[in-house]
């Protein structure tokens, strides 16, 4: 079940960002198709403020709303490390291997983040071949939106996790 199930409007996201309607009806083909080639426990889907967009599978007992953050500021610390170490690369993908499952972290696109829970049996290389998959879908989907007749504002503003995340140091050192 999706946090995200029978959406009437668009869903406006703290970055700025806007989700349609039919956007999140592809969002949630994808995920549901991911969670069932791969098989999933479940997959978070949060925008790159760590905001909770969808939530797709048994996640009895995590406090999805604290993982969404901790998912996006995890993602934010990897890309750091790897622009200063020069290894930067699109659709960074982040592994945790632990004893019953594995947790993978991926950005998909320059706004959204998702985590995939799976069971340590599905081999490593197929289940990051689908993810990296579905975080280019994803990717697309949300750079593809649909006219909005009465928008105020552009459905995507900034340029993702990198504008936000040196709009936060600023603001800090400013302080």
């Amino acid at each position: 079940m999706s946090d995200l199930s029978q959406p009437t409007k668009k869903i406006k996201l703290r970055t700025g960002t806007s989700i349609f309607p039919s956007q999140i009806a592809d969002i949630e083909r994808e995920m549901n198709s991911l969670r069932e080639n791969i098989p999933a426990k479940f997959i978070l889907l949060v925008d790159v403020s760590g905001q909770v967009v969808s939530v797709i599978g048994d996640h009895t007992g995590v406090e999805t709303t604290a993982l969404g953050s901790l998912i996006a500021g995890d993602l934010a610390a990897s890309q750091e490390i790897a622009r200063i170490t020069g290894e930067f690369q699109d659709f960074q993908l982040i592994m945790r291997e632990g004893e019953k499952t594995h947790i993978a972290i991926s950005e998909a696109g320059s706004l959204l983040t998702f985590m995939v829970q799976f069971s340590k049996d599905v081999p490593l290389g197929w289940a990051r071949r689908l993810i990296q998959k579905t975080a280019r879908d994803l990717g697309t989907i949300m750079l593809n939106p649909p006219p909005d007749p009465d928008a105020e504002e552009p459905t995507i503003s900034g340029d993702g996790l990198s504008d936000l995340f040196n709009n936060a140091l600023d603001e800090i050192w400013k302080g």
